[in-house]
C-alpha cells in the first residue's frame, strides 16, 4: 500500500498572504521608528547648521574662558519663579549682573518667553515665569562690569 503525496501549490492567496505579511512588517517598522523619532525630538537648535558651525572655533573658545572662570551656578524654581544663584571659583557671590533668559519647551514654541532677572542679593537671581508640568529649557546671558559673559542653556523638568 502506497501513500500518494500530493505536490502542494503556491497559489494566488499564498502570494497576497506573502506581499501583506512584508508590507505589514515594513509599515510596522516604519511607524514606530517614526513615534519613538517624534517622541524624542528636543526642538531645534539652530536654523541652518553649516552657518553655525562656521563660528564653532569662536564658540569653543568661549566655552572654554567660561569654564576656567570656575562658576558654579545654581538654579532652582516654583511654580512661578526661576531662580539663579552665581558663586565665583572662591565660593564667594557674584552681584551686579544684569541677567537675562529665554525659556522654552522643548516640544513646541508656544510658550516661549524672554525673562528679565532682578538682583534679589547674595549673588541670586529671580526672574516670574508661568512654569507648567513638563520639560522645559531657559537659555541665560550673565554680564556684568569686571566680570566674563556668560552663557549656558539649563533644562529641567517641572512636576505637576
Amino acid at each position: 500500500m502506497t501513500t500518494a503525496v500530493r505536490e502542494r501549490q503556491f497559489t494566488g492567496w499564498h502570494m497576497l498572504a506573502s506581499l501583506i505579511a512584508f508590507f505589514g512588517v515594513i509599515i510596522g517598522v516604519n511607524l514606530t521608528l517614526a513615534y519613538f523619532a517624534n517622541s524624542t525630538w528636543s526642538g531645534l537648535v539652530v536654523a541652518n547648521g553649516y552657518v553655525a558651525s562656521q563660528s564653532f572655533g569662536d564658540d569653543l573658545a568661549k566655552a572654554k574662558a567660561q569654564d576656567a572662570l570656575g562658576w558654579t551656578v545654581g538654579m532652582s524654581h516654583t511654580g512661578d519663579r526661576v531662580r539663579f544663584t552665581f558663586l565665583d571659583a572662591q565660593q564667594n557671590k557674584i552681584t551686579g549682573l544684569s541677567l537675562t533668559g529665554k525659556l522654552r519647551r522643548t516640544v513646541s514654541d508656544q510658550f516661549d518667553a524672554q525673562l528679565t532677572f532682578s538682583d534679589i542679593g547674595a549673588g541670586a537671581y529671580s526672574a516670574p515665569a508661568k512654569l507648567a508640568p513638563g520639560l522645559w529649557e531657559i537659555e541665560v546671558d550673565a554680564a556684568g562690569d569686571g566680570v566674563a559673559d556668560y552663557h549656558k542653556i539649563f533644562r529641567f523638568v517641572v512636576k505637576g
